[in-house]
């Protein structure tokens, strides 16, 4: 019988072998939702979804991921990447530590270093080691058992001859992913891990997240505007509520933030509307709307409440207004 440190020692250093298939994801009853793959540049993470059936080339460090239609989606030579995610045509690039692949399928496309398989996050064996046939290559299966917030165990295929893991799978959930008519140990040409097309870089990326998050915030200021027939919201204490960012909840309610200050209103109900806050507020209503604001780090007196009030909802009656301070802390319900 095959020990799992025999196991371990192949899924950690191999023999590196270069590898090309296509990677399936496996779930129940068709319900496959793609495998998703995970960029990251510094703060700045990127989801890419490249559907079931993509194809894979590894050697090393050396990675390319291509969609089902051969458009390639990731690409790494070891030391830079190019992140093809909303930009097909110029991929984002930078060293391999800013743009590279983080994400569930991590362990079919990276070996987990020793260090990693040091803690109990499906690092030991639940059961014996088996040598089976699977993708059509000779196999070691192990179950590994999960962590204490984890609800069941993982099976593990590793190819004996490279230790490269080819399929894991959650069995009692029937969900996970493997390697599909895997090549394992042919020469592949550096010319796959490399782009010489044009780039995006790391600044010019960033610069266009920025832009699109500040157009984002203006169309949110103004849609509140559009709302309330106010941008700018001074009491005369200069508690300043104008908005950071507006969740917006259908038809017409929103929850408004920034630093200091919280204000929310939905739909007039039938009972006074009490949201479950942290800091001290004040709840009201006004014929078609009920609302709620706070100072996060202070508390209104009735006179700034009143000018904001006039400031919402100019000219219109108020009732059920209350003073609140809560025990605990929260966010709006």
């Amino acid at each position: 019988m095959t020990a799992w440190i025999e196991v371990l020692t192949a899924l950690t250093t191999g023999p590196d072998l270069p590898i090309r298939a296509a990677i399936r994801e496996v779930a129940p009853k068709e319900e496959t939702a793609g495998v998703a793959f995970f960029a990251s540049a510094g703060k700045l993470p990127v989801v890419v979804a490249v559907g079931d059936g993509c194809r894979v080339w590894r050697a090393g460090k050396k990675l390319r991921v291509e969609d089902g239609q051969g458009r390639p989606v990731f690409i790494t030579d070891g030391a830079r990447g190019w992140d093809f995610s909303g930009h097909a045509e110029r991929p984002r690039t930078g060293p391999i530590d800013r743009v590279r692949y983080f994400g569930e399928h991590q362990f079919l496309l990276e070996r987990r270093p020793a260090s990693e398989w040091a803690g109990d996050d499906f690092t030991q064996p639940a059961g014996p080691v088996e040598e089976v046939d699977f993708a059509g290559r000779r196999c070691w299966t192990v179950e590994l058992a999960p962590p204490p917030h984890k609800p069941m165990p993982l099976r593990i295929w590793v190819d004996i001859e490279s230790g490269q893991m080819l399929g894991y799978r959650a069995e009692q959930a029937g969900v996970g992913a493997q390697f599909e008519d895997p090549v394992i140990g042919e020469e592949i040409d550096d010319a796959v891990f490399t782009w010489a097309g044009p780039v995006l870089t790391m600044e010019e990326y960033e610069r266009e997240q920025r832009d699109r998050r500040e157009a984002e915030h203006a169309a949110q200021i103004a849609r509140f505007a559009e709302l309330v027939g106010a941008s700018s919201l001074d009491t005369r204490v200069r508690v300043d509520f104008t908005p950071e960012t507006v969740h917006f909840r259908e038809p017409g309610g929103f929850d408004a933030y920034n630093r200091h200050t919280m204000l929310s209103r939905r739909p007039r109900g039938p009972e006074a509307w009490t949201p479950s806050w942290g800091p001290v507020h004040y709840v009201w209503s006004t014929p078609g709307w009920d609302w709620a604001a706070a100072v996060i780090e202070h508390d209104l007196d009735e006179d700034a409440l009143r000018t904001l009030q006039n400031s919402l909802h100019p000219g219109e009656p108020v009732d059920r207004q209350r003073r609140i301070e809560p025990p605990g802390r929260g966010w709006v319900r």
